[in-house]
């Protein structure tokens, strides 16, 4: 009889001991969760590099305020420096397509196995820390997509202003 009475207080601490833990992760995960959604990028860059034939290269910033800079030093139209203002919401949008692919876990550079490819670099702000990610082609997949969505900006026409030359 001690060793059903023994047993059973056994049983009934380790009950109390197993619910107790379970809080405790459940707790941890919402914490987990609500700093997450507050991560955000706040400045994104995207940068096409040369390759040795004629390949555009030039570099993309966009900022939190809708303001994208275009400066470009070979294989383009345009040549130089532009900016243009655009819609906020839309540089945002593309901030949140970064974000939802959690780019601030990827590495920062990938290995180039095509010498003579351009390169595909990325640099952001994400939750008040620079990163960067170089070589981005040879990276996940989605990092095409998110280029040829960034590259959407990067139409030079008679809206834009010319700041300044490259030299």
């Amino acid at each position: 009889m001690k060793k059903n009475i023994l047993g059973l207080i056994v049983l009934v601490a380790l009950m109390f001991s197993a619910c107790a833990q379970q809080k405790k992760t459940t707790a941890s995960k919402v914490v987990t969760t609500k700093k997450e959604n507050n991560n955000s990028i706040t400045f994104l860059a995207m940068e096409r590099t040369p390759c040795f034939g004629s390949c555009p290269a030039y570099r993309l910033e966009l900022y939190s305020d809708g303001l994208v800079k275009f400066k470009s030093w070979s294989g383009t139209e345009h040549e130089g420096e532009y900016e243009k203002k655009f819609d906020a919401a839309k540089i945002k949008a593309l901030y949140r397509k970064f974000e939802a692919h959690r780019v601030d876990t990827c590495a920062e550079a990938y290995e180039n196995v095509i010498p003579d490819l351009p390169g595909l670099n990325f640099y952001f702000t994400y939750d008040g820390k620079e990163k960067q990610v170089m070589n981005a082609y040879f990276g996940p997949g989605y990092f095409k997509e998110l280029a040829n969505e960034t590259d959407s900006f990067s139409k030079v026409d008679a809206t834009w202003t010319k700041t300044a030359d490259k030299k």
